[in-house]
């Protein structure tokens, strides 16, 4: 039976988590295999607002499994705090989350380092979330990290944590006044760490038995395509892997596992951070997009950047996916502009050897090439039915589907579960 992989095919905030959700609902198991505390998947459930940050999201549904893949990071102390306020909530996680022992752990220390770097960066910086991301991953690759699999051994935790700390302080130069602080979060760390072992598990194994028992496992990805630190706007991405490739490399398992890969993308386009933005609008309707769509990021608070449809980035983040089908996002926030445009070429800088797609640094020489549509004034939000969509809505649909060369086969109209449209 199948894995249906789901990933962003924008900067993020793409609504991955409302699909996953629909998904899950047919499905035992949700993985996530990339990302940490820096996402936020959020899924709204009969007007409750659902924010998950490391959890995967299939876990609202009753009796499906949540995995943390091994290429994801693990704050231990904030995810023993998701788990309580995900309790709280009334979903229960007792016996239902099974986190790779290993997955690299977000020290306190690399918190410290992440803002000392992005100080340091100055204009240059990237804009990350703040949360130790880029640090953790770092150390992972330098074969220093602190995995889930060593809080399984009281001493061994304490000795590596202890030493980051350390290692921090003297890095950093912190005042006393700080250095006490990453003590005492050094200390909840560890006591966090050793809680979580309870969940520690072999993951490939696991969902090879899901699978050879014909069950079927979601995929859930982290962040966008184009955040990717390999395919996307390099440097002004994140470090775990954000496409359909890497989900088995984090889960443990094979390609052929793979029945369907899901893209995720919104009617418009936005990013957070730093950064090349072809299509960004930096006007009037750039603000009524963020503020209809409730732009602002479900990790940070900060206002995402908002920007026209971009359909060049968009076919190529449909490939290096391999997206089977598409969901269309927040179509409804769209609603009551008299005219929408949509990037369908670049005008490439001459220094551009146009056989070379590039994503760097360069894209910011692009000039976007629009193509003109008319709007439509109804108000679509919560529509369920494609033929009561007004034409000119389908008719942008439509394009999009021609301009990206990919099936759009379901359309979210609103922010609740129920608010979506199935398409032949």
């Amino acid at each position: 039976m199948p894995v249906i992989v789901v990933t962003g095919l924008q900067w993020g905030d793409e609504g991955k988590g409302k699909m996953v959700d629909h998904l899950a609902e047919s499905a035992l198991a949700v993985a996530r295999f990339s990302g940490g505390a820096n996402a936020g998947h959020t899924v709204v459930v009969d007007g409750r607002k659902i924010v998950l940050h490391q959890i995967p999201c299939g876990i609202i549904r009753p009796g499906v499994i949540g995995i943390i893949g091994a290429s994801c990071v693990v704050d231990p102390v904030s995810l023993i705090s998701e788990i309580k306020i995900t309790e709280e909530a009334g979903i229960s996680i007792g016996g239902r989350l099974a986190i790779s022992g290993k997955a690299h752990l977000v020290h306190p220390g690399y918190k410290f380092l992440e803002k000392a770097d992005e100080e340091k960066r100055d204009a240059s910086a990237v804009g990350t979330t703040g949360r130790g991301i880029g640090p953790t991953y770092t150390q992972k690759f330098m074969r220093m990290g602190i995995r889930l699999e060593d809080a399984c051994i009281p001493s061994l935790i304490v000795e590596k944590a202890d030493s980051v700390a350390k290692e921090c302080a003297d890095t950093l130069n912190l005042s006393s006044e700080d250095e006490e602080r990453l003590q005492a979060e050094t200390r909840e760390f560890i006591e966090a760490s050793q809680n979580l072992v309870e969940h520690a598990g072999d993951v490939s194994l696991i969902i090879q038995k899901i699978l050879d028992n014909g069950k079927t496992l979601i995929a859930e990805g982290a962040q966008g395509s184009l955040l990717d630190p390999d395919h996307g706007t390099y440097p002004y991405v994140t470090c775990g892997s954000c496409i359909a490739g890497a989900a088995g490399l984090s889960l443990g398992f094979g390609p052929t596992r793979i029945s369907e890969v899901v893209g995720i993308l919104k009617a418009y386009t936005t990013r957070v951070g730093n950064g090349p933005f072809p299509t960004e609008l930096t006007g009037s309707i750039g603000e009524r997009i963020r503020e209809q769509g409730n732009e602002y990021g479900a990790t940070t608070g900060r206002p995402r950047r908002c920007g026209w449809f971009d359909g060049v980035l968009s076919r190529y983040t449909a490939r290096i996916n391999g997206s089977t089908w598409i969901t269309l996002t927040l179509l409804d926030v769209l609603s009551g502009l008299d005219e929408l445009k949509v990037c369908t070429r670049y005008e490439l800088d001459p220094e551009i050897e146009a056989s070379i797609f590039e994503t760097g640094a360069r894209l910011g020489k692009h000039t976007a090439e629009f193509e003109t549509l008319p709007g439509w004034q109804e108000d679509i939000m919560g529509e369920q039915s494609w033929d009561s969509l007004p034409v000119n809505a389908r008719n942008y649909v439509e394009f999009l589907e021609d301009l990206v060369g990919v099936h759009i086969k379901a359309v979210s109209t609103g922010p609740d579960r129920k608010d979506l449209i199935w398409r032949n």
